[in-house]
């Protein structure tokens, strides 16, 4: 039969070394979980900061069109005036055509407006729809629970207390025959 202080000894570098190997895979699962959060993270905030340039070039690109616009409607309205005179028309019909150019010039900036409008909501729901993606991604990564030592302890110490208990001498009942009892204590030859 195996020596119970040998068996205990052992139990308990064995539960050592079990808490080790968990506390080192548990730190390993946290560290690469940490890493692939940074990341993530990262890649967060370049992909927001492209949405956010990708906003200030649209503005631009609304402010040139207008820009454009406006230069076309002074053109049209210059030559219209410069045409009305030359015929000698005047008056309401005068103000009409000059109105209509500058009419058309503000359905053309309302238009780039809205235009501009959608682009950028487009741009925002699309931030927000990373902005999911990349919390998501960080949320579902796996953490280790580091163990702690006293579990480990305790399950080796039950283990080792129960082999102290199975190898336990049994105790020898008395060698003298009692007078009050029918029973027989004698152990066996």
């Amino acid at each position: 039969m195996c020596n119970p202080y040998a068996y205990a000894a052992m139990q308990f570098g064995n539960s050592y070394m079990q808490y080790k190997n968990d506390k080192a895979q548990a730190n390993s699962v946290n560290a690469n979980t940490f890493d692939t959060a940074k990341r993530i993270n990262n890649e967060a905030i370049y992909t927001d900061i492209s949405l956010q340039k990708k906003k200030s070039v649209e503005y631009d690109k609304a402010a040139a069109d207008k820009f454009k616009l406006s230069l076309e409607a002074k053109k049209k309205t210059g030559s219209a005036k410069v045409q009305l005179f030359e015929r000698g028309i005047q008056g309401n019909s005068f103000d009409y055509l000059i109105n209509d150019i500058k009419r058309n010039e503000g359905r053309a900036f309302g238009v780039t407006d809205t235009n501009y409008e959608n682009v950028i909501i487009s741009i925002e729901d699309s931030r927000l729809a990373y902005n999911r993606q990349f919390t998501n991604q960080i949320l579902n990564l796996p953490l280790a629970y580091s163990p702690k030592f006293g579990s480990y302890v305790l399950g080796a110490a039950a283990n080792a207390s129960a082999m102290f208990i199975n190898t336990k001498a049994p105790a020898t009942p008395p060698e003298a025959v009692t007078t009050n009892s029918s029973i027989n204590w004698q152990s066996p030859k």
